[in-house]
C-alpha cells in the first residue's frame, strides 16, 4: 500500500477534489436552482471542452484544458446536487389519493410499522398525474395486513401528507435534514382499511435479495440463536438491524465498537478471501478466471443487496469490484487511485452519500488506516507471532481512531476510552462469527453438523456482547460531553494533514503547520469554554405532547417539567435534551422540577419560584416566566393582570389564561392540541400579543 510517486497514479484523486467542492458548493451555499438554463450550461461546459482540448495542443495554452476540465467537473457536482422542487399536486394536511411504491421491507416499531415509499401517481382535478416523490408511510402496529407487505409493493391509498417537522431543540439531531437529505419531504399515516395493495411490481434481484435475508435470519434463529445473539449476528453477517434494541446500541456504542455492527470492508473482505479461496481451483485459464471473477463479482453484489445497500457496503462492493477485476487482467491499481474512483462512483449516483455519517467515517478510516498503518505499526517490533498480531490489531484501531476522532466528537459528542481494548476483542471474535455464519449456511442441509456450528455461533456472539458489555461497564469507560463546532472539525483535519505530509516529505515546516493549527484550535476551545460559563438562556422545549422548559446559569441546567407521569426524566426526554445536557453540564448531574410534585431543589441564586392557583412563577435574571402546572386556575378571578415576560401556554391552561396576565410574549408549547391551539392565537392576535408556536416553528430559545 504505497504512496503514488506521481499524481498520475491517481488519476481520480484529482478528479474527486473538484467534483466534492461543486456538492458541498451547491449544499451549503445553493449556486443553481432548478431551471432549464441548467441544461444550456451543460451544453456550454460541453463546448467549452472541447474548444479547450483542441486549443491545449498549443504551448501557451496547455494550462487550458486541465483548468476547463476541473470546472466542468465542479458545475457537474453542482448540476448532480441541485434538488428538484417537490409536487405541486400535493394538498398538504389535506386527503390526497395516491399510488405508493414500497422501496424496502415494512419495518416493526413500537408503536407503527414504518416504511419508506416512492410516490407514483397522485389523483388531482380529475386526472392522474405522475410523479417521483419520497414519503415515510406509517401504518398502524395493529393492521396485520400491513405487517405482510413487502418490498416492490404497490398500493393505492387515501393519505393525508404532512411536511416533516423541525423539533428546532438544541444539540438535537437534525431529523428533518436527515430525511431531506436522502429526498423525503412528507410522512403520512395510514390507518387500516385505507389502502388496497394492486400487487409487487420490485425489482426481482432485490426482492430474491430480501426475501433470501428473512430466509437466513430464520435459519439462525432455528439453530439456536435468540435475543441479542440473534440481533448481533443478523447485524453482523447480514446488515439487519431491526432487531437491535436502544440498550444494546448503547453498548457498541459506548465501547467504541459500533462499527462491528454496520456491515463494512472488514466483513465484506473475510467473505470475499474466504470465496476467493475456494474459488481458486479455477486460477488455472484464462476462461475459468473469468468464471471466477463474474462469481466474486455476483456475490460482492448480491451480498450489498442482502445488506441493503448502506454506504459502506457500496464502498467495500466497489473496492473488492476493482480488485477482482484488476487481478483478472493482472494489473494493479494504487489504493488512494481506488478509494478515490470508489467515491466517485458513489457520489454520481447520490451525491447526497457525502452527508452521510457512514459514508464520511467508512472512507476517513479506511484512508487513515491506509497511511497511517505503517508508521504505527513500524514503532514496535514482536518478535512472538501472537503478539505481533495482537499490536498488529492495537495499530489498525489507532489509525483509524487518528482519521475519525474529530468527526465522532462533532457528530456523537462522545469518545469510548477502551476502544483499543474493545477491538481486540470485538474484531477476532466478529471474524470468527462471519465465518461461523457462513459455514452454518452452507452445512444447513446436514442438520446434526449444523446444530453444533450453531451452538458454537451462539457462543461466539454471546461472548462478544458479554464481553463488550463489561467492557462498556468499566469505570470511565466512556467520556462525554466533548464538543466540537465544524471549524474545529477541519483544523483538526487541516493538522492532521499537514502532519501527513511531514511524514511524506520529512519537511520540518509542516511539523510548525501542524502544531500552529493545533494552537488555534485550543485558542478556539478556550473561547468557548469562556462563553459556555457565561451563557444565560431559557430554552421552551418542542416535545410532541409534553411541557418543558429549560434554565441555564453557565454549567448549571435546572429543568421545569410538568408532566404529572411516573415515567423517568430520561425515557420521556432523552432523545430531545441529551446533546443540549451533554454541551451544557458535560456529563454533571442536573436539576428537574416538577411544580405539581412540590420537588423544588433549584438553588434560589438561580431560580426564583413561587406556586400559587396551579401557575409556577419563576423568576430567572431579572425575567417573569409563568409555567402552568395544572388546572387550578378554572373557575379563579382576579381584578386585575399581572405583568410578566413570558407566559408559557400548555395542555394545563385554560383559554381565559390571558385574563389573569399582561405577558411581553406567549410561548404555546406542543402539548397544546390544535382546536385549542386556534382559540389561543386568536385571543393572542385580538389583544395584540407576540406569540410563538413551537409545534410549527421549534424550540424557543432566548438568550439573556
Amino acid at each position: 500500500m504505497s504512496l503514488p510517486i506521481s499524481i498520475k497514479e491517481v488519476p481520480f484523486f484529482r478528479l474527486i477534489i473538484p467534483f466534492l467542492a461543486g456538492i458541498a458548493c451547491q449544499y451549503w451555499i445553493g449556486i443553481l436552482s432548478s431551471s432549464l438554463w441548467n441544461y444550456a450550461l451543460v451544453i456550454f461546459l460541453l463546448i467549452l471542452t472541447f474548444v479547450s482540448f483542441f486549443l491545449a495542443s498549443q504551448w501557451r495554452f496547455r494550462w487550458l484544458f486541465g483548468v476547463v476540465i476541473n470546472l466542468f467537473i465542479f458545475f457537474f457536482g453542482v448540476l448532480l446536487t441541485v434538488r428538484q422542487p417537490t409536487s405541486d399536486k400535493f394538498e398538504i394536511n389535506n386527503r390526497n389519493r395516491a399510488i405508493l411504491y414500497l422501496l424496502d421491507n415494512p419495518q416493526l416499531r413500537t408503536k407503527s410499522i414504518r416504511v419508506e415509499a416512492e410516490v407514483r401517481s397522485i389523483y388531482a382535478n380529475n386526472t392522474l398525474w405522475s410523479t417521483n416523490e419520497k414519503m415515510l408511510i406509517y401504518f398502524d402496529v395493529r393492521d396485520s395486513l400491513a405487517s405482510e407487505l413487502r418490498y416492490g409493493a404497490e398500493i393505492a391509498v387515501d393519505l393525508v401528507p404532512q411536511t416533516v417537522s423541525l423539533s428546532g431543540n438544541p444539540n438535537q439531531f437534525d431529523y428533518k435534514k436527515y430525511l431531506s437529505d436522502r429526498g423525503v419531504c412528507f410522512t403520512a399515516y395510514l390507518k387500516p382499511n385505507t389502502w388496497v395493495e394492486l400487487g409487487n411490481h420490485g425489482v426481482p434481484i432485490k426482492k430474491i435479495a430480501l426475501q433470501l435475508r428473512d430466509k437466513l435470519v430464520l435459519l439462525f434463529k432455528s439453530y439456536g440463536l435468540s435475543g441479542d445473539e440473534l440481533a448481533v449476528a443478523s447485524a453482523l453477517t447480514l446488515g439487519y438491524q431491526d432487531l437491535l434494541d436502544d440498550e444494546l446500541r448503547q453498548v457498541y456504542s459506548s465501547s467504541g465498537a459500533m462499527h462491528i455492527l454496520s456491515v463494512s470492508g472488514l466483513h465484506v473482505g473475510v467473505l470475499y478471501v474466504l470465496l476467493s479461496f475456494l474459488l481458486s481451483f479455477l486460477d488455472k485459464k484464462v476462461l475459468t478466471r473469468a468464471i471466477k471473477a463474474l462469481i466474486l463479482l455476483g456475490f460482492l453484489w448480491f451480498f450489498a443487496l442482502i445488506t441493503g445497500l448502506p454506504p459502506c457496503v457500496q464502498r467495500s462492493a466497489l473496492m473488492f469490484s476493482f480488485l477482482v477485476i484488476g487481478d483478472f487482467f493482472k494489473q494493479k491499481s494504487n489504493i488512494y487511485n481506488t478509494l478515490s474512483a470508489s467515491a466517485f462512483v458513489l457520489l454520481v449516483i447520490n451525491p447526497y452519500n457525502l452527508l452521510d455519517i457512514g459514508f464520511q467515517l467508512s472512507y476517513l478510516a479506511v484512508v487513515s488506516i491506509v497511511f497511517f498503518y505503517p508508521y504505527i505499526y513500524k514503532l514496535l517490533y514482536v518478535k512472538n507471532w501472537a503478539l505481533d498480531k495482537v499490536w498488529s490489531l492495537v495499530a489498525v484501531s489507532l489509525a483509524a481512531q487518528f482519521g475519525t476522532l474529530s468527526i465522532c466528537i462533532f457528530y456523537f459528542h462522545q469518545f469510548p476510552n477502551y476502544f483499543l481494548l474493545a477491538n481486540l476483542v470485538a474484531i477476532p471474535l466478529s471474524t470468527i462469527a462471519l465465518y461461523l455464519s457462513v459455514f452454518l449456511i452452507g452445512f444447513s442441509p446436514f442438520h446434526l453438523l449444523a446444530g453444533y456450528i450453531g451452538i458454537a455461533f451462539s457462543f461466539i456472539v454471546s461472548l462478544l456482547n458479554h464481553g463488550l458489555e463489561y467492557i462498556e461497564k468499566l469505570p470511565y469507560s466512556v467520556t462525554d460531553g466533548l464538543n466540537m463546532s465544524a471549524l474545529q472539525m477541519f483544523i483538526v483535519f487541516g493538522a492532521i494533514l499537514a502532519f501527513s505530509f511531514y511524514l511524506i516529505t520529512k519537511r520540518s515546516r509542516f511539523v510548525f503547520v501542524s502544531l500552529s493549527l493545533i494552537v488555534f484550535f485550543l485558542v478556539l476551545n478556550l473561547k468557548s469554554y469562556i462563553e459556555n460559563n457565561q451563557a444565560k438562556e431559557i430554552v421552551f422545549y418542542n416535545v410532541n405532547k409534553k411541557s418543558l422548559v429549560s434554565f441555564r446559569l453557565g454549567e448549571s441546567l435546572i429543568f421545569v417539567d410538568v408532566d404529572t407521569t411516573k415515567i423517568q426524566f430520561v425515557d420521556k426526554y432523552d432523545f430531545f435534551t441529551k446533546g443540549y445536557i451533554s454541551s451544557v453540564c458535560a456529563g454533571k448531574d442536573i436539576v428537574i422540577i416538577n411544580p405539581s410534585q412540590n420537588k423544588i431543589k433549584a438553588n434560589n441564586a438561580i431560580l426564583g419560584i413561587k406556586n400559587q392557583h396551579g401557575i409556577s412563577m419563576i423568576n430567572f435574571m431579572n425575567k417573569t416566566i409563568a409555567i402552568p402546572f395544572s388546572k387550578s386556575l378554572n373557575g379563579f378571578k382576579s381584578n386585575r393582570k399581572f405583568n410578566i415576560d413570558y407566559l408559557v401556554v400548555n395542555n394545563f391552561c385554560s383559554y381565559g389564561v390571558l385574563d389573569f396576565f399582561n405577558p411581553k410574549m406567549v410561548i404555546i408549547d406542543s402539548s397544546v392540541s390544535k382546536y385549542a391551539l386556534v382559540d389561543i392565537v386568536l385571543k393572542c392576535r385580538h389583544d395584540g400579543i407576540p406569540y410563538y408556536i413551537t409545534s410549527a416553528q421549534g424550540a424557543f430559545v432566548l438568550k439573556i
